[in-house]
């Protein structure tokens, strides 16, 4: 006859969610859903969770861009330049 297992599990590695980012719960409709998923939040969740548990270093969203937008009044050329998107020709003394 097999014995009961006395030993409690040990729960400490356990992560619970200090704030949960998907949508709440409602309990209208089926299975306490939302009638309307945002896709856009959802993946906004899904990466801020997977920040939170360790498997991403960051949320992609979350990052501000590489370069300062250009001031007012600014060319088209310069914002093409500052992106390095300008096709640059280097001219050949003597020619």
């Amino acid at each position: 006859m097999a014995t009961p297992n006395d030993d409690a599990p040990n729960l400490d590695d356990v992560i619970t969610p200090e704030e949960d980012a998907l949508p709440r719960r409602i309990y209208k409709g089926h299975a306490g859903m939302p009638d309307k998923l945002d896709d856009d939040a959802l993946a906004a969740a899904t990466e801020e969770e997977r920040v939170a548990a360790g498997l991403a270093d960051y949320a992609p969203s979350q990052v501000p861009p590489a370069t300062d937008p250009l001031p007012e009044g600014s060319s088209e050329a310069a914002d093409r330049a500052q992106r390095g998107l300008v096709d640059e020709t280097v001219e050949e003394p003597g020619d």
